[in-house]
């Protein structure tokens, strides 16, 4: 369960971003996470109000947007979507050109995972 060290990481960013801005309480957490991390947003909300008691996260709500992902094709040109197949519970992208099969794609979107804003007082 890789969100338990990410999550981790995100409180430590989203506190640090709060001391630096001399606030009593973290109120709101923004983040976007790319659906290629394979993070689960309700583990990592879960994981976020475990880890946060008695800091300035404490009771802060987390709202994640999901990235699908987006790749640009260099041989047609394509540019959208990828496909998802799911085997044994896990999802595993195909990526590649759903117009030419080519697999020489740049990935523009899905891979992210950034705090975009908090809200502090």
């Amino acid at each position: 369960m890789h969100e338990i060290s990410i999550a981790g990481a995100i409180i430590d960013a989203v506190l640090d971003a709060a001391r630096k801005n001399d606030a009593q309480k973290v109120n709101e957490v923004f983040l976007e996470i790319g659906e290629l991390t394979a993070l689960n947003p309700d583990q990592l909300k879960f994981i976020f109000e475990t880890i946060t008691r008695g800091t300035a996260a404490e009771g802060a709500r987390y709202d994640i947007k999901v990235i699908k992902p987006l790749i640009s094709c260099k041989k047609c040109s394509y540019r959208g979507p990828i496909e998802f197949f799911e085997k044994l519970h896990f999802f595993l992208p195909v990526i590649k050109c759903p117009q030419c099969n080519e697999t020489d794609v740049d990935i523009i979107e899905g891979r992210e995972c950034c705090v975009k804003k908090i809200k502090i007082s």
